[in-house]
This record gives C-alpha cells, structure tokens and sequence, in this order.
C-alpha cells in the first residue's frame, strides 16, 4: 500500500477547495490552473506536482466524497431496498451543494465513473445481506440495473427546483421499483 503524504494530501485538498470555491463564482471551463493555485494561495509548481489538469482535481473530489459515501454506508447495518435508497438521498442531500456545481459544469460523469470503481466494496454489502437469494453474477446486474436507476432519479431530483426529502424520495423510488416488479 502506497503511503500517504500528508503534506501532499492538504495541498490537493486545498486545491479542490479551491477549483469548489472559484466554480460557485464563474464556469469550470474558464477556472485556468494559475487562479486554482493562487486562490489556493500555493504556487502553481504545487498544483503540478499533485495533478496534471482541472479534470484530475475534480476527479480527486469525485473519489473523496465516493470515499466518504462507503464510510457513511459502514456507519449502517440495515440493507433493506427501503432504507439503501432513503440513506443514499441523506447522504447526496448533505453534498448538494457538491451535485449542483458538478451539474451545473457538465461534470456528473466524473462522479458517474469514480463512484462505479467502489461498486465492489459496496457489493461486498450487499452480498453478505442477499447473498442466498442471487448468485454473485445475479447480484452484480441487479446491484448496476438499480444504480442505474438511483442515478437517474438522483440526476432529475438535482436538477429540481422543489426536492424532495430522502424519506419522499424512497417512497416513490420503492413505489416504481414495486410497479415495476408487478410488470414482470
């Protein structure tokens, strides 16, 4: 396991910050590199020295709140659909602010393709909760057949001007998800 500088670890994050803070005033594809360093107050050599582009910082910040999501998902026990779905909207209502500037750049793919490298330790979940009833194939295409679908609500609930609250939004997401399997 690589060790981590912790020097190294603060600049990076306070280079994201920093990208956060300047795209809540202007769009993403006008932040050059030079006002992320100096609004980050480090010289640009720093920013170079822990990316290689604005894409790699968004990335990173894509990567930490994914990080923070398996920690608040280990903070759980219950793997209930009902309370996945209600504790995966606390969770993205707590960062909306985080979604919004993501959406807002044309930049939720980032999170779209990091959050899919932690599918496996969030399988991992869901196999011990469900595993006698699927394979592990089977619980892989469920498991991305609903993501796909949580997405899709969680990308309409961003852009929306009245949210729902996560309590709402599980009972509509479980409300689909039962008229769907009726359907089948």
């Amino acid at each position: 396991m690589k060790k981590v500088n912790p020097i190294a670890e603060q600049s990076r994050k306070w280079l994201a910050d920093s990208l956060f803070e300047l795209m809540k005033k202007q769009r993403y594809s006008d932040i050059t590199i030079t006002a992320i360093s100096e609004n980050a107050q480090l010289a640009r050599r720093t920013f170079y020295r822990n990316f290689s582009s604005r894409e790699e910082v968004i990335i990173y910040a894509c990567t930490q709140i994914c990080e923070e999501y398996i920690r608040y998902l280990d903070r759980d026990i219950e793997y209930s659909v009902r309370h996945i779905i209600e504790v995966y909207f606390t969770f993205w209502q707590e960062h909306m602010d985080f979604l919004e500037l993501l959406a807002g750049n044309n930049l939720l793919c980032h999170l779209i393709d990091v959050s899919n490298r932690y599918w496996p330790q969030i399988y991992e979940r869901f196999r011990k909760y469900w595993g006698e009833e699927c394979s592990d194939k089977e619980l892989e295409y469920c498991l991305l057949f609903n993501m796909g679908g949580l997405w899709n609500i969680l990308i309409k609930w961003i852009y929306s001007r009245e949210r729902e609250n996560p309590w709402e939004m599980e009972r509509m997401a479980g409300k689909s998800l039962r008229c769907f399997v009726k359907s089948i």
